[in-house]
């Protein structure tokens, strides 16, 4: 660092502060998720799957029936893949990432 330009200290002091806030946010982040799935684990079966899958099942066969595709299984497969909010959360980490 540049002891005599004050300004410069006072970003990289800034960028350092803001590269510690986003590891923390990360790390509770992981906490969080692995926290998430123990409690998953403990779920009895219907509960578990109306909390993960039922609610974007029937989306995608509400899509399904709309659409009516020659090949159903596949159309359902490709919406659940399309829209799998784990997915989702992923790609947009990625490119948040790839901004830095």
């Amino acid at each position: 660092m540049d002891a005599s330009n004050p300004q410069q200290m006072m970003m990289q002091q800034q960028q350092q502060h803001f590269q510690q806030m986003m590891l923390q946010q990360q790390q509770q982040q992981q906490q969080h998720q692995a926290q998430q799935g123990n409690d998953m684990q403990r779920l009895p079966i219907r509960a578990y799957l109306d909390q993960t899958v039922v609610p974007l099942l029937l989306d995608g066969m509400s899509e399904l029936v709309k659409e009516r595709p020659a090949n159903p299984i596949e159309y359902l497969a490709n919406y659940l893949l399309k829209h799998d909010p784990q997915r989702i959360a992923a790609a947009a980490q990625a490119a948040q990432s790839s901004q830095k």
